[in-house]
């Protein structure tokens, strides 16, 4: 029986979590967790949690173990149980998360340089290192000194529940309104002000806009749509559960990416993208360089970041085209099935993995 630990203090509810237990599974592994949760256990109480148990599971054989993102402040522990051999998914980086994408602290704070260290070290210590995109992969090395030869690229991709829904009975529209639908935190990554500002222009098109989420972000977008003179066209709803997420992004009509402008927005593609073309939707997210390497123009309409005007021309046409809709996302959804589903994305990955 092959077997493989994922090992961290990780949310295995996460999507890339998710995509990571339901491709090893489907290749034939059976997958076994050793985790704290965070939230539950702070401080230093959670490294002490993590050690008991991993010196219990330092005694079993496994083929390959994993420290699942966000792993960068446990990889050291990692390493200190099983050796060299462990594989480290960074995913992104904490210090360009923390300090130029969440703007969270300054670049020369203490904090920041901690997440500098913990960027650097973590890729150091794994001896194998995982991101999402070739840009994330481009940006580690030049960065974080990671190996080029130990850092590997694994696509996001989308969980098999994605998949599962477009195959059922879509429910029908109700009204000829079009539905464009958004759901994500409320980070700068995100671009929500410019999805914001793209629905005040479309204030008397025959749309309606559903924007799920919260976060960081959401008191600045609150006095944006304010400033706007509110946004009756616009519904808010707080986060919900993966299932209803799934149920409510099937009746989108168009589905929305990210616009932000900040760096890290350059290279990552978000689950949100892959999991609506999974679906079989219509897509509209930023022209990126990591975009691109996912996927092309047949596949999503890409529209230039940080640009509320071209966000609402891009929805206009859109939502005008019902055949054009159809188009790219079927061409998306074949996409999907051919190359990003957890079973190909996991196969692929083993055929890169040291034996």
């Amino acid at each position: 029986m092959k077997r493989v630990l994922f090992f961290g203090i990780f949310d295995p509810d996460y999507a890339r979590s998710r995509v990571l237990c339901e491709g090893f599974e489907a290749n034939g592994y059976t997958v076994e967790m050793c985790r704290v949760d965070p939230r539950a256990h702070r401080g230093v109480r959670k490294y002490l949690m993590l050690f008991r148990q991993g010196r219990v599971r330092k005694k079993e054989h496994f083929e390959y173990i994993f420290v699942l993102f966000p792993g960068h402040t446990v990889v050291w522990l990692a390493r200190l149980l099983f050796g060299k051999r462990i594989i480290f998914d960074a995913f992104v980086s904490l210090y360009n998360s923390n300090v130029h994408d969440r703007t969270r602290y300054v670049a020369r704070s203490l904090p920041a340089l901690r997440d500098r260290l913990f960027d650097w070290s973590s890729c150091a210590l794994a001896g194998t290192v995982l991101v999402d995109t070739q840009a994330h992969r481009q940006y580690f090395i030049a960065r974080h000194l990671a190996s080029p030869k130990k850092t590997l690229v694994v696509p996001v991709g989308a969980s098999q529940a994605w998949f599962e829904a477009e195959t059922a009975h879509a429910p029908q529209a109700k009204h000829k309104t079009i539905t464009v639908g958004f759901y994500g935190t409320y980070i700068p990554l995100q671009g929500i002000d410019s999805i914001v500002r793209a629905a005040a222009t479309l204030s008397r098109a025959p749309l309606r806009f559903e924007i799920i989420g919260s976060g960081q972000d959401t008191a600045r977008i609150a006095a944006l749509i304010k400033e706007l003179g509110g946004l009756p066209n616009v519904t808010f709803i707080p986060r919900i559960s993966r299932d209803e997420l799934i149920e409510r992004v099937r009746c989108f009509d168009i589905n929305l990416g990210i616009f932000g402008t900040t760096e890290k927005a350059q290279r990552v593609v978000p689950n949100k993208v892959y999991e609506a073309a999974a679906l079989g939707k219509a897509v509209i997210t930023a022209d990126t360089p990591a975009a691109r390497e996912i996927f092309s123009e047949k596949e999503v309409i890409l529209v230039p970041s940080g640009d509320p005007s071209a966000l609402a021309k891009a929805i206009r046409s859109l939502a005008a085209d019902l055949a054009q809709r159809r188009l790219i996302a079927t061409a998306a959804r074949e996409l999907m099935v051919e190359r990003y589903t957890p079973d190909k994305i996991v196969a692929n990955l083993l055929k890169e993995l040291p034996h």
